[in-house]
């Protein structure tokens, strides 16, 4: 649901653009849920409401290219479990017997609270208070996660914008079916025997009148030192790409080594996740990491997960894969992987993007992966950037975040759709 009323932010340094360029002392005009003008020299309407932000920047809205919504947050130190025990995932409200009983006698109120409970409201507002305004949902059950998108569409639901994978592709024997006893049959994987009933299973979420944004593929051996995981076989693979190209949608993938690598690109992969030390933890292959540039293949390198490696050489040297990346001219995307145990929803994209950061990015670089490039590697051009036209997804930090990412923590204002959903513009600067 979209704020009719005119709002005008005066007096900040705004990031505008794909470039996140900084204009200082910039006005935003917001209307019907969308950036309407950007400048020094916006005339700001009278009827408008007028919110002076001086010393704060304005920036896109975060992008968090990867996270699952499905379980939720337990306190740190605690597994977070879902469905068929997968750590994030699962979308239903796990009733107990005395729960269920309450429901059954048909008590509203109850109803109402376990409805609300079951679309993760701490969650939700932990993506918003951190300036996350669009998380990617890439692997939750599939009935629940459309559900979810469309309640935060209309409105019924505060929370960030969702583009949705729904259910995850993967082998019989492959992740996470080996790993975590999903059934094949769950509504959050997708297991095809055959080229044709991968074409037919991706057709089945590419169209119709709630399709979905993205497709995710999980083709990942494992770790021959531990468990070894079955990968989709090559024609399955081929099938699923061209039959995703063919809907128009972005090709996502879970990788793990470097021969997983090499069978994604010759499927036509767009977005890589994950980047750990069964992969290039000793260098990139050179045909490899020509072809993952020539191809545009964007990568999401997840630090924030192996962020927790016991061997600290081994994340360095992750970090250090990263730069390259980069230095060779390829794009990376900051994506969380919220849900997993270590990984909190919202901080754990800030912490994402300070360690893309670490890697050697600039702050501006660092910033990008999480606005302009990611709404374009998910093929989501109404996102991303603060000019005429895009969606009103806009966040305002006290201070500088492209001399300090610190900045980044001080969140003043959030708008989702133009609508502020966090609000601390009154609250005094510690």
């Amino acid at each position: 649901m979209k704020n009719d009323r005119v709002l005008a932010l005066t007096g900040a340094t705004v990031l505008v653009g794909a470039s996140l360029t900084p204009r200082r002392d910039c006005t935003v005009l917001v209307s019907q849920g969308r950036v309407s003008a950007v400048g020094a020299d916006v005339v700001v309407p009278s009827a408008a409401r007028v919110l002076d932000l001086p010393g704060h920047t304005v920036l896109p809205g975060l992008i968090d290219t990867h996270v699952h919504l499905g379980a939720p947050e337990e306190p740190p130190g605690r597994p977070v479990r879902g469905r068929a025990g997968r750590p994030g995932a699962g979308g239903g409200l796990r009733t107990g017997p005395g729960l269920a009983g309450r429901l059954s006698t048909g008590a509203a109120q109850v109803r109402a609270v376990a409805d609300r409970m079951r679309f993760q409201p701490r969650k939700r507002r932990a993506f918003l208070e951190h300036g996350v305004t669009t998380a990617c949902s890439l692997g939750d059950d599939n009935a629940w996660v459309h559900d979810f998108r469309r309640r935060t569409a209309e409105g019924g639901l505060v929370g960030p914008r969702l583009l949705i994978a729904g259910p995850l592709f993967t082998a019989p024997g492959g992740h996470p079916v080996a790993t975590l006893g999903a059934e094949p049959g769950a509504d959050w994987v997708r297991v095809p025997h055959c080229r044709e009933e991968a074409r037919e299973q991706v057709a089945a979420l590419a169209t119709g009148d709630d399709p979905v944004d993205v497709v995710k593929v999980v083709q990942d051996r494992g770790d021959p030192r531990r468990r070894s995981l079955e990968p989709i076989a090559p024609g399955v693979l081929a099938a699923i790409a061209d039959e995703v190209r063919r809907h128009g949608i972005p090709l996502v993938a879970h990788w793990g080594t470097l021969e997983d690598l090499a069978e994604l690109l010759d499927a036509g992969v767009d977005v890589l996740q994950h980047l750990e030390p069964r992969g290039p933890l000793h260098g990139w292959p050179p045909h490899l990491l020509d072809a993952m540039v020539r191809e545009g293949v964007a990568l999401a390198p997840t630090l924030a997960v192996t962020e927790a490696l016991p061997d600290e050489e081994a994340a360095a040297s992750l970090r250090a894969r990263a730069a390259e990346f980069l230095d060779a001219g390829g794009t990376l995307l900051a994506g969380s992987d919220a849900g997993m145990p270590a990984v909190r929803a919202g901080a754990g994209l800030v912490r994402e993007i300070e360690l893309l950061a670490s890697c050697g990015l600039t702050p501006r670089q660092a910033l990008t992966a999480a606005t302009s490039a990611a709404a374009r590697a998910l093929d989501a051009p109404h996102l991303g950037a603060v000019e005429p036209g895009r969606a009103a997804d806009l966040l305002a930090v006290r201070g500088d975040p492209l001399a300090d990412l610190g900045a980044l923590r001080r969140v003043a204002l959030v708008l989702r759709d133009g609508r502020a959903v966090v609000d601390r513009t009154r609250e005094k600067a510690s």
